[in-house]
């Protein structure tokens, strides 16, 4: 079973428990989750900060869900969709039922009535507006390390599978009627080797140990992994338009900065016509 693997891993016994200094947490980032998995190329990708710093070729990852959003999300491109941008959209539901208060656009009061919504908006009998399912994540073999947020795509959310191989919803509503919690357990994620698109599966392998449960736990209360739960975009906002300064009439501001006439240059006078020797000369140069 491959999985992803950092320097980490191989950390010293004695430097396992050090915590960060003032010096280095200086470095680390604040707040929210900069770190995601990507499924770019049905590879899984680990990317911190927009850079890729691992991944894996295995058409499998296990995993602990620690955290995620209760609903699905929903959110509307105008331009070109692309899952591997955390660009900010034109419209957005955190609880996928209607625009977040922040929404500068809202494409309708409730996303049931939205147009954006319905199959067929967009090509190939697809909608205008992308679902997906924000989760908080563990490598499994580093419990206690990087927590990573995963965008799970719409066609990886809905439908039916088998028990290795079920979209998520169906996943975690089978877990919960079995009367267990997702961070109790070893998750695997699977690539649809017969999907032309990058598709995940679930499935669970293994339940947690006592100590790996209370990682799971504590992983999943952290304020990096309710972040990676919402919806978070790192697109860049258009800078605010600022009014133009005028200076009061008459003031000693206004007469500097009052456009100058430009002095009127003379015109040359035009030459005047060629006669004699020259005349003769540039004639025998058009008729050569």
């Amino acid at each position: 079973m491959g999985n992803i693997t950092t320097f980490k891993d191989n950390l010293p016994a004695h430097l396992q428990n050090v915590k960060l200094d003032d010096f280095t947490k200086a470095f680390t980032s604040s707040g929210g989750s900069s770190k995601r998995i990507s499924l770019r190329g049905r590879v899984f990708r680990l990317v911190d900060g927009g850079k890729e710093i691992a991944k894996n070729t295995d058409p499998h990852l296990d995993v602990v869900i620690v955290n995620g959003s209760k609903s699905v999300q929903k959110k509307y491109f105008a331009t070109d969709y692309n899952p591997d941008e955390a660009a900010q959209p034109d419209c957005w539901s955190s609880n996928g039922e209607r625009p977040d208060a922040e929404v500068a656009d809202p494409q309708a009061d409730h996303c049931k009535e939205c147009k954006r919504a319905i199959k067929g908006s967009a090509s190939g009998g697809k909608t205008q507006c992308k679902f997906s399912w924000n989760l908080a994540l563990v490598l499994k073999n580093n419990m206690a390390g990087d927590i990573y947020q995963l965008v799970v795509p719409s066609k990886s959310l809905f439908g039916t599978g088998d028990v290795d191989h079920m979209p998520f919803i169906q996943y975690a509503k089978y877990v919960a009627q079995s009367g267990y919690n997702l961070n109790m357990l070893t998750t695997r994620l699977t690539f649809d080797t017969d999907s032309d698109y990058p598709k995940l599966t679930f499935s669970n392998v293994a339940f947690l140990d006592s100590d790996d449960y209370d990682i799971s736990v504590k992983q999943g209360e952290s304020q990096i992994a309710v972040n990676a739960s919402k919806l978070s975009f790192s697109g860049k906002k258009p800078e605010p338009t600022l009014p133009k300064m005028v200076a009061p009439a008459g003031s000693a501001a206004a007469a500097l900065t009052a456009p100058t006439k430009r002095a009127e240059t003379k015109k040359a006078d035009a030459p005047k016509p060629k006669t004699g020797l020259a005349t003769m000369v540039d004639d025998w140069g058009d008729d050569a």
